[in-house]
């Protein structure tokens, strides 16, 4: 890898363990001849958008395929191919992640679905309704127990979780709604913004250190495509209005992508969520579970090895 490469995939969060992961590779005669390294930045039916210098689609050999081995978006992996000529190129390695952001798939399957590898800090996207907006409509932007449930899943990953409550120009009581959410989710940094007017972004901004990663996770129509045009300082999301009758959003955004924000960070982001389930394996530390009442009620649980 030549210094143009390095310094192109470090703008791109290629940090020091994943380069140590590339020189190992290396050293052990493992580096397939010819094989560059690469972050995935964009994931649609089966295909992936990954660069190092310049953009180029790629897909999973049939090797990994056949492993079990998954790609998603925020991976480094090493390619096969000749950028130059060949349509599509071949994704033979996949990095040892520093983080996976995932949830249970969808319907009746025990499997995860990768939402997005290497990520330093999730951003749980929320929002507020009007004041004289139904109790639904609250409940739909604003839900704690489901804030839970993605803070468990960030806490899983690992990241640092960050909450977000969008649309603050809706409510007269922001405020008292921030300071709220700020007591129910226990010292979780709670940041009060509105994306339509760019109010509390400044706050926001400090939190996504070039290099570094983040992603945008949350129910449709809170906002996270708007957060994302006014990070960027460009309509690169297209966006929709919430319904007015319970100020459910269009699922507008349809993938997952990176984008590199003007300060050097790193945005990804992701398509509303109907639900979120948690995933656990053998491997998932347990410890407190990050929901309150359950933490609170099971020192009294009369089994012993309850878990």
């Amino acid at each position: 890898m030549d210094s143009s490469q390095l310094e192109a995939l470090m703008r791109l969060g290629f940090e020091t363990c994943f380069q140590r992961q590339f020189q190992l590779l290396n050293a052990t005669n493992e580096l397939p001849r010819g094989a560059f390294a690469a972050r995935v930045l964009a994931e649609a039916r089966g295909q992936f958008v990954v660069s190092a210098l310049e953009s180029q689609r790629a897909v999973l050999a049939g090797r990994l395929q056949h492993l079990g081995v998954r790609a998603c978006v925020g991976d480094f992996v090493l390619l096969e191919g000749t950028p130059a000529t060949d349509r599509l190129l071949r994704i033979v390695h996949v990095f040892e992640r520093r983080s996976l952001f995932q949830r249970k798939a969808s319907g009746e399957t025990s499997q995860a679905q990768l939402l997005a590898a290497n990520v330093d800090v999730a951003i749980v996207v929320c929002a507020l309704a009007n004041d004289d907006a139904d109790g639904h409509a609250h409940r739909h932007g604003l839900n704690a127990r489901r804030i839970e449930r993605y803070l468990r899943a960030i806490r899983d990953a690992p990241a640092r979780a960050l909450v977000v409550l969008n649309k603050a120009d809706l409510s007269l009581n922001a405020e008292a709604h921030a300071a709220q959410l700020r007591r129910e989710l226990r010292g979780v940094p709670v940041v009060l913004i509105s994306a339509e007017q760019g109010s509390g972004l400044s706050e926001l901004e400090c939190e996504l250190l070039p290099g570094s990663t983040a992603v945008l996770v949350g129910s449709s129509g809170v906002g996270k495509s708007s957060l994302t045009n006014r990070l960027l300082g460009r309509n690169a999301q297209t966006v929709s209005a919430v319904r007015e009758r319970d100020t459910r959003g269009r699922h507008t955004t349809t993938g997952r992508e990176i984008f590199v924000l003007p300060g050097g960070a790193l945005l990804i982001d992701t398509p509303g969520m109907r639900e979120f389930s948690l995933f656990a394996d053998q491997d998932t530390e347990l410890g407190e579970t990050g929901f309150r009442e359950i933490d609170e009620l099971s020192p009294r649980c009369r089994f012993r090895d309850c878990r």
